[in-house]
């Protein structure tokens, strides 16, 4: 009976150091950090979101299922983290030889909560409950840190997206953004706004590969998205660029390196699929035919270009290579709106 009593310790022992070792990884470290207990409860709750939004009648009712499971699961973590120390605890206390299972439950549920409506018979429980009541008191003061931290981010990142939508439409769309800047007299001043999207995107790549869970966090309106914002962002510079509808200056070619930085260590850290070699790359999610019909539409527009088109489109092939699968990969794991181009195939004539 002693071995199991010793066995039934070091096991709570472990599995408390492992709960309080997973919490301090998702939430205090730094640094992109896979932990297995935090990426299986959002895979799990992703999946059967997915399927509950894809049988939604509506696109709106889709977006609030999808939108709701990732603060859910936020919120919750802290709870299974508090139950498995209680489970934990009591695997120590019944080693420590409290009573029964029973009492050594109703002892770490005690201590971890800090209510005291059970006492520790013996010196050495007394002191195994001081260190359960301080893990619990922890574990509150990490989320009561945390949480703000990540709406604070939440919000900054919100705030682009809302902004672009003034600019580009709602879904974004390039050829909305730059018809509007013509209309405006403001296309040879959009260097401005590449400075702050280069911003955002350096932004974006820390804190989304620091908190990863942030992917998941969709915008307030169906209309507005992270991903899709991005991809008209990055997609606008890069038609500027092969069109040479301004003069190059540089700040376009920044910022799309930093978008593609970014999103590339978004997409690593959930494995999706590598870059194509631009010299080799096959086909992109972006046909030389859906190029074509950016193009016409611009034309249409009033937004006439000098520029050879077989050119243009090598150029922006270039530049859509560097991003194309992580945009790709990005959008079916969060389950994103489709994006301006496949919005454009269903709808030809804009």
């Amino acid at each position: 009976m002693v071995l199991v009593e010793v066995a039934a310790v070091l096991a709570g022992i472990v599995s408390a150091g492992w709960l309080v070792i997973s919490a301090v990884r998702t939430v205090v470290i730094p640094r992109p950090d896979r932990v297995w207990m935090t990426a299986t409860s959002f895979e799990l709750a992703r999946r059967v979101s997915k399927s509950l939004g894809d049988r939604m009648a509506t696109s709106t009712s889709r977006h609030r299922v999808l939108g709701a499971f990732a603060p859910s699961v936020l919120i919750s973590l802290p709870l299974a983290w508090s139950l498995g120390l209680i489970v934990s605890f009591a695997s120590i206390f019944w080693g420590l030889d409290v009573g029964s299972l029973s009492d050594a439950f109703e002892l770490s549920g005690s201590s971890l909560t800090t209510l005291g409506f059970v006492a520790a018979p013996t010196l050495a429980t007394r002191l195994v409950a001081i260190v359960e009541a301080l893990l619990g008191l922890a574990i509150v003061a990490l989320m009561i840190s945390f949480l703000p931290t990540l709406y604070a981010t939440f919000s900054r990142r919100e705030i682009a997206v809302g902004r672009l939508t003034t600019r580009a439409g709602e879904p974004p769309d390039p050829v909305e953004f730059i018809t509007r800047l013509d209309a405006i007299d403001r296309l040879h001043h959009v260097g401005e706004r590449w400075d702050d999207w280069e911003d955002w995107f350096v932004e974006l790549g820390e804190t989304h590969t620091t908190f990863p869970a942030l992917i998941y966090f969709r915008s307030a309106r169906a209309g507005r998205s992270w991903l899709s914002a991005a991809e008209a962002a990055l997609d606008t510079a890069a038609l500027l660029r092969a069109t040479e509808l301004v003069p190059r200056t540089g700040q376009a070619d920044t910022m799309i390196r930093s978008g593609y930085l970014a999103l590339r260590a978004i997409a690593d850290f959930y494995g999706i699929e590598d870059e194509r070699d631009p010299s080799t790359a096959g086909d992109l999610s972006v046909s030389r035919k859906d190029f074509e019909r950016v193009l016409d539409e611009l034309d249409s527009r009033g937004i006439a270009m000098g520029v050879e088109r077989d050119g243009a489109w090598r150029s922006y092939r270039g530049w859509r290579v560097n991003y194309d699968n992580a945009v790709c990969g990005l959008r079916e794991l969060i389950s994103d709106e489709p994006s301006h181009w496949i919005r454009k195939r269903s709808d030809p004539v804009g």
